[in-house]
């Protein structure tokens, strides 16, 4: 069975999305396959973030920062956002880079550290308001992993969600898919932007119809965020033949899960 091997990530800038995908279906037609290393798909392995760190900041002006025990982030800033990013927290040269793909996607210079629940990034102060709480060794999201779905609850969710994308993929317009996602996610992009950011899979006519619904395969066992979301990972067979991995992030909005990010493994 053919596995294809293309990296994405959404709910970033759409003009850094693109050329991402561009190289790396560039690097599909070469011949390039998905041996299962991340540094082969130009993805910077993640190191583990340090407690301190952990959690959703925001600063005086609105803009947030995101760090995740799995050494990922996400930031928003200006007109900016990036998310799903690579962290790596240099104390000794008081600097925080993120990169996607390899490529530097953000920095900021640590002026003061984390102090219970106070920082200072780049002459701003920002402040924890979500996720791990420094006095305390829980979280404070109020959640639990007695909350998190079922597999019985995530089939209908992940499937409807699937079937959004590949709609979107088909039509070659995520107006629809946008209309669907979560109310954070949407404050972040456009459908348009969405629109251009998948272009490259238009062109490749790539079709991510299960093969059969059941086969989906939710492994390993869903989990729940720093940042109080909801992370899942579904692998199946396309009716195409190939093996997909979808890397999905829910949020809770109106006592239902929103979608909040995607990351593809096709």
């Amino acid at each position: 069975m053919k596995n294809l091997s293309l990296n994405f990530l959404t709910r970033r800038n759409s003009r850094l999305d693109f050329s991402c995908v561009v190289l790396i279906l560039l690097a599909l037609v070469l011949g390039c396959s998905d041996s299962g290393d991340s540094s082969s798909s130009g993805e910077t392995t993640k190191k583990s973030v340090s407690p301190a760190y952990i959690g959703v900041w925001t600063g005086r002006d609105g803009s947030t920062v995101t760090f995740r025990n799995d050494g990922s982030g996400d930031y928003k800033s200006g007109g900016k956002s990036v998310s799903g990013a690579t962290v790596e927290i240099d104390e000794a040269a008081k600097e925080i880079r993120f990169t996607l793909l390899g490529f530097d996607s953000g920095k900021y210079k640590i002026d003061q550290a984390p102090a219970g629940n106070k920082m200072k990034l780049d002459g701003m102060e920002y402040r924890r308001t979500g996720g791990f709480d420094a006095g305390n060794s829980e979280t404070t999201a109020d959640v639990s992993t007695s909350e998190i779905p079922s597999e019985n609850e995530l089939r209908p969710l992940v499937g409807e969600t699937l079937q959004n994308f590949n709609g979107a993929v088909q039509q070659s317009d995520f107006t629809d898919f946008y209309s669907a996602i979560s109310e954070t996610w949407q404050s972040q992009t456009s459908a348009a932007e969405l629109t251009e950011a998948f272009a490259p899979l238009f062109k490749q006519k790539m079709n991510f119809t299960p093969k059969d619904e059941a086969a989906l395969n939710f492994a390993p066992k869903p989990t729940f965020e720093s940042d109080q979301t909801l992370k899942v990972e579904v692998n199946y067979p396309t009716v195409k033949g190939a093996n997909v991995k979808f890397r999905l992030r829910y949020v809770k909005e109106n006592a239902g899960w929103k979608l909040l990010g995607i990351r593809l493994n096709p």
